[in-house]
C-alpha cells in the first residue's frame, strides 16, 4: 500500500503539471493555452526561472499542492478501511459500525480534511 500511494503521489506532485486538468481559464496564469494545473513549484527546476512565486502574495497557496495533500489525505482515509482488517477477508467494510471510536475517528479526520481544504 506504501508503494502505491508514494507512485501515486510522486507522479502528481511532479508531473501533476502535464496530465492534472484545470478547468478554469483563471488559475493557468501565463499557460491559457495548456489545460493542466499551474506548477506548484516556486521556481522552475533551474532554481533561477520564476513559477508560482509570481502569484503566491496574490494567490496564496498553489492549487497543485493543495490537490496533492488532499489526494494524500483521501488515500490515508480509505487505508484506514484496509488496516483494519485482518486475515485477508475480502469484505473491508463488515463490521465498520461494530467501534464507535472509529467510527468518531473516521468522521473527525473526513471532517478536518473538508475543513483544512
Amino acid at each position: 500500500m506504501a508503494l502505491y500511494m508514494v507512485s501515486i503521489m510522486y507522479s502528481i506532485c511532479f508531473a501533476g503539471e502535464y496530465f492534472f486538468p484545470e478547468p478554469t481559464l483563471e488559475y493557468r496564469y501565463d499557460r491559457p493555452d495548456i489545460p493542466y494545473v499551474y506548477p506548484g513549484r516556486l521556481f522552475d527546476w533551474d532554481g533561477k526561472t520564476e513559477l508560482y512565486v509570481k502569484w503566491q502574495s496574490v494567490h496564496g497557496s498553489s492549487r497543485h499542492l493543495s490537490n496533492v495533500f488532499n489526494i494524500f489525505v483521501v488515500m490515508s482515509i480509505f487505508n484506514i478501511f484496509n488496516a483494519r482488517v485482518i486475515n485477508d477477508r475480502m469484505n473491508v467494510f463488515k463490521g465498520v459500525f461494530n467501534n464507535p471510536v472509529y467510527c468518531i475517528i473516521f468522521v473527525i479526520i473526513s471532517i478536518g480534511q473538508v475543513i483544512i481544504v
